[in-house]
């Protein structure tokens, strides 16, 4: 019932615009989250933890997005989707990298889409992927991307949605497929 009325209340508070990334940083889900463990980008003052599976097109389009952001710091999490048979391998890399950011873009950017064959790739990521997925199982993520902003679950890249929690100026981006 605390539990409940608490997430209730950061909801409230978050929707209403007074939530602040101290009060995120306190809520129980975000206390108990391996941040230490999450790829972290960025330095601002508003958390963002981010789910993501390194094959997922509107993923990779929002690191465009994020990347025009400077008030943010995401903790993101991997997640290889079963419709996407490349991405174990692809999370693997990054994961088993010495410089994960680094490795994080390389992949994002598609610089491994054709390549060798990533599924063959493999390293001992010594038990990060299964807290990664862990994770994402705990704030319930479905699908790619999803966000978590000021206790708030946002599924998929809804940009109008993630700018009215975090305000700030508006960034003209669109993540949808384009018209051809």
């Amino acid at each position: 019932m605390t539990r409940d009325l608490v997430l209730i209340v950061a909801l409230c508070l978050a929707l209403t615009g007074f939530a602040t990334p101290a009060t995120a940083a306190e809520l129980p889900w975000f206390a108990g989250l391996p941040l230490d463990q999450a790829i972290r980008i960025g330095s601002g003052p508003e958390v963002v933890v981010e789910v993501s599976d390194p094959d997922c097109r509107f993923s990779r389009r929002m690191v465009r997005y994020w990347d025009q952001r400077q008030d943010v710091t995401r903790f993101i999490f991997l997640v290889a989707l079963k419709n996407h048979p490349e991405a174990a391998g692809k999370l693997s890399f990054i994961l088993c990298a010495r410089d994960r950011v680094a490795a994080y873009r390389e992949v994002y950017a598609g610089g491994l889409d054709f390549g060798e064959k990533m599924s063959e790739r493999r390293c001992d990521d010594r038990g990060l992927a299964r807290v990664h997925r862990e994770v994402a199982d705990k704030i319930g993520a479905g699908g790619t991307p999803t966000y978590v902003i000021k206790g708030v679950r946002i599924d998929g890249a809804k940009v109008g949605d993630i700018e009215r929690l975090l305000g700030g100026a508006k960034i003209p981006f669109s993540a949808a497929d384009p018209d051809w």
